[in-house]
C-alpha cells in the first residue's frame, strides 16, 4: 500500500489502533495488594529501558512494512504535516508505560504464570532470541532472560485484565455489532439527490458509475456501524437488504442514495464486537486504574525517545507479538 488520498491515508491511523488494544483493557482494582499501594503513597519505578524498547520498535517496524512498505513512515496523518513515524512511536512510549504499570498491578495481585505457561514463555523467549540472532541481541542490549521477563509481563497483564473483569456483563449483541457495506451517493443539494435517485431507479442503471460521477465524497463504498454515522442515515442504511437501495436521505447537512452491497460483514461484525468489548472494559474500569497508576511515578530516559527512530531501527523479522500469539495464547 503506497500512502496517499482518502481511503488509504486513513488506514495507517486506525491499523496502529492494534498496539493500544492492552491500553483498553484496563483492570477493575479489588485485591489486596491494590489496597495497599493506595496507602502507601506514590511509589517511583523504571520504565522498560531500551532493549525492550527496541524489541518492540524494530517488531513495529517489521509489521507495518510487511502491510504497506517502508513508504509508511512518511505518510502525513494531518494537515499539518505530522508523519505517522512519529505518531507510532508516541503510542509506542505510551503502550510501553502501560504495560509497566499494569505489570506492577499484576505483582500487587499476585498474578503468576502456571507451569505450563512459563514453559511456554521460555520457548517464546527463545523462539524470538534465535529469529533476532547474536548480533542484533548485543546490540540491543537484551539476553534470553531479559525475554522471558518482558514475554511474561505482557501474559500477566492479560491474566489480570482476565480475572478482574470475570462475571462482568461484556455482552454485545449481532445488532450492536452488525457491521454493513454500502456504496453511497453524498451530494450537496436535495434537487440533485432527488434528480439521481430518479436515474438510479431506472432500468440497468449503474450506481457505482453514478456515485463515482457526482458523489461529492469520492469515497464511495464504506462500511458502517452502529454510532458511526448520524441517526438519519443509520436508520435507512441498516432498514435495506442486500441490494436494495434507499430514497434520499438528508444527515448531517449533505444528501444520500444508499445502496447495501451486504447487509451482515461477518469478518467485520466479529472485529467489532471485539473493540466494543474492549471499549466497555475502559469505559467501566478506566477512573480505577487511574487510581492505581496516580500511585506508580514511572522514570524513564528522555533521551532514549529523543533518538528512537522506527524507519532507521534494525531491520529484523523477530515480531514480538507475532511469537506471543503463535507459542503462547494459541497454546496456553
Amino acid at each position: 500500500m503506497k500512502p496517499g488520498k482518502g481511503k488509504n491515508r486513513r488506514r495507517p491511523v486506525r491499523a496502529a489502533a492494534f498496539l493500544a488494544a492492552l491500553l483498553l483493557l484496563v483492570p477493575v482494582l479489588g485485591g489486596c495488594g491494590v489496597r495497599e499501594a493506595f496507602s502507601s503513597g506514590v511509589r517511583t519505578e523504571k520504565e522498560y529501558g531500551a532493549g525492550e524498547t527496541m524489541v518492540i520498535v524494530t517488531s513495529e517496524r517489521y509489521r507495518y512494512e510487511t502491510m504497506y512498505t517502508d513508504q509508511i513512515w512518511t505518510a502525513a496523518v494531518d494537515n499539518r504535516g505530522t508523519i505517522f513515524e512519529s505518531v507510532l512511536i508516541e503510542q509506542i512510549h505510551s503502550f510501553l508505560q502501560e504495560l509497566r504499570v499494569m505489570s506492577l498491578m499484576a505483582a500487587d495481585e499476585g498474578i503468576e504464570l502456571s507451569s505450563k505457561e512459563k514453559d511456554l514463555v521460555r520457548e517464546a523467549a527463545r523462539q524470538y532470541y534465535e529469529t533476532l540472532g547474536g548480533t542484533d541481541a548485543a546490540r540491543f542490549g537484551v539476553t534470553e532472560r531479559d525475554m522471558e521477563e518482558f514475554f511474561t509481563d505482557y501474559w500477566r497483564s492479560e491474566k489480570l485484565v482476565d480475572r478482574l473483569t470475570k462475571g462482568l456483563n461484556l455482552e454485545v449483541s449481532d445488532s450492536e455489532a452488525r457491521v454493513i457495506s454500502v456504496l453511497q451517493i453524498e451530494v450537496d443539494r436535495e434537487e440533485t439527490a432527488n434528480e439521481l435517485l430518479r436515474r438510479v431507479r431506472e432500468d440497468g442503471a449503474d450506481f457505482s458509475s453514478l456515485a463515482h460521477e457526482y458523489s461529492t465524497d469520492q469515497e464511495i463504498h464504506k462500511q458502517i456501524y452502529r454510532g458511526l454515522r448520524g441517526s438519519e442515515y443509520e436508520e435507512a442504511a441498516y432498514g435495506l437488504a442486500s441490494g436494495e437501495v434507499s430514497g434520499v436521505v438528508k444527515d448531517g447537512g449533505k444528501y444520500y442514495i444508499i445502496k447495501c452491497l451486504n447487509d451482515y460483514e461477518e469478518t467485520a461484525t466479529r472485529l467489532r464486537r471485539e473493540e466494543m468489548v474492549r471499549q466497555k472494559k475502559n469505559n467501566a474500569f478506566y477512573g480505577t486504574y487511574q487510581t492505581y497508576k496516580d500511585q506508580i511515578e514511572l522514570v524513564g530516559d528522555p533521551q532514549l525517545w529523543r533518538d528512537i527512530s522506527i524507519s532507521e531501527s534494525p531491520q529484523v523479522t523477530a515480531d514480538f507479538f507475532g511469537i506471543f500469539e503463535r507459542v503462547c495464547r494459541s497454546q496456553g
